[in-house]
């Protein structure tokens, strides 16, 4: 019986600044490493302990992928201290992804707010490399400046496949070669016809979360077809701990992606 809390060592393959806060590590992959959009990782230091990140890279690429890291605590902040060809310790992959396979049947609007991206990019890199199978595709993204915007050097190619708009809360006028709005993601609502028929994908902080769906619902979305992720309550990763208990559910376990209906009767859920 496979122990859930064994780990692999795998060795840093590359590290690259993203945005202003953030690093990008790229590691080797465990062996039979699969994965989907929304699932996560747990990362463990020697001397530090362990933490949880988002998968964010295509996973039609074998052997390797991508975590992306902003240092908040010392966890974060030993790891981006360290260098290419150092070891960590990854167990893995958890939760339930997001449903992409919805978008070869029904348009799709992805909504993502500051470090949201990360969650949505697997998803968005899943449907540009096979745009054929999947419908008409909006992406609404939102960060506080031009220094915040990740996984910049994607838009171009991400762009001409998919319809992407990028909004700045408060712009310092840095110059950048993409047309962004000014204001949070909610404004872009107001200004961009949504496609018909679409179901929503979310991941963001959650008082985006409160506004979003908000304008969502005013615009007529079924709660089953709005679905977000609550990954920021991830902890041990196998239902263990009880950290990430919301109602009745277990994010590591049942999420993080909840479609709304099950969640909108839960208090405190986002």
């Amino acid at each position: 019986m496979k122990n859930p809390y064994q780990t692999q060592s795998v060795k840093i393959l590359k590290i690259e600044e993203e945005g202003s806060r953030s690093k990008l590590f790229t590691l080797e992959a465990p062996r039979d490493f699969r994965y989907k959009s929304g699932q996560f990782v747990e990362v463990s230091l020697t001397g530090f302990g362990e933490a949880p990140f988002c998968i964010c890279s295509d996973a039609s690429v074998k052997n390797k992928f991508e975590i992306c890291v902003r240092k908040v605590g010392m966890a974060t902040g030993a790891l981006h201290a360290m260098k290419v060809g150092a070891r960590v310790g990854v167990r893995g992959p958890y939760g339930r992804p997001f449903p992409v396979e919805l978008a070869q049947k029904r348009n799709l609007l992805l909504v993502a707010g500051g470090l949201g991206l990360e969650t949505m990019r697997t998803a968005i890199w899943q449907i540009v490399k096979n745009r054929e199978q999947y419908q008409k595709i909006q992406l609404f993204y939102g960060a506080c400046d031009e220094n915040d915007l990740l996984f910049t050097k994607d838009y171009d190619a991400w762009k001409k496949k998919i319809d992407l708009r990028l909004t700045l809360d408060k712009p310092k006028g840095i110059k950048i070669p993409w047309t962004c709005n000014v204001g949070v993601v909610t404004a872009l609502f107001d200004q961009i016809k949504l496609h018909e028929n679409p179901i929503a994908f979310l991941c963001g902080p959650p008082i985006m979360y409160k506004f979003v769906i908000k304008k969502l619902k005013e615009l007529n979305f079924k709660d089953e077809d709005i679905y977000l992720s609550l990954e920021r309550r991830m902890h041990c990763g196998v239902g263990v701990c009880n950290h990430c208990a919301v109602g009745s559910y277990f994010v590591c376990q049942d999420g993080p992606v909840f479609s709304w209906e099950q969640l909108r009767n839960i208090g405190g859920a986002i």
